[in-house]
């Protein structure tokens, strides 16, 4: 299954965070760590966010922190950060406590994993 790179590895638990900006960079760090992304992605990440509002927020609880491939991605990755208690991204509307981390190389080498991702997050059993 193309989730088989989201190892315990690359799952952080926290209680909570103090703001949706330390979300990201705290949900990205394993990615950092195993140089899969280097620190420019993050501010990409972050930047995405500022400009264009809180659109990574999928539902109620999930949000999947990505941006443009650039040359801060070395391959393909995914992280996980998941938060006792969830973080407002923007507004009161939108929240999370799953945060995923995606990081792409290109415009269509990620789309499995986020095929396989929205499966998994659709059944709430799961969840």
């Amino acid at each position: 299954m193309a989730l088989d790179i989201l190892t315990t590895t690359r799952i952080i638990v926290k209680e909570q965070v103090n703001s949706w900006h330390e979300a990201i960079t705290v949900a990205s760090q394993p990615l950092l760590q195993e140089q899969v992304i280097e620190q420019g992605y993050v501010e990409a990440m972050i930047e995405s966010v500022n400009e264009l509002g809180p659109y990574i927020v999928i539902a109620p609880e999930i949000a999947i922190a990505h941006a443009r491939p650039n040359n801060n991605v070395h391959q393909v990755g995914l992280s996980l950060l998941k938060l006792n208690q969830h973080v407002a991204f923007c507004d009161e509307d939108h929240y999370a406590s799953l945060i995923f981390v995606l990081s792409a190389i290109d415009n269509h080498s990620h789309l499995s994993i986020l095929q396989n991702l929205a499966t998994i997050l659709g059944d709430n059993q799961t969840v």
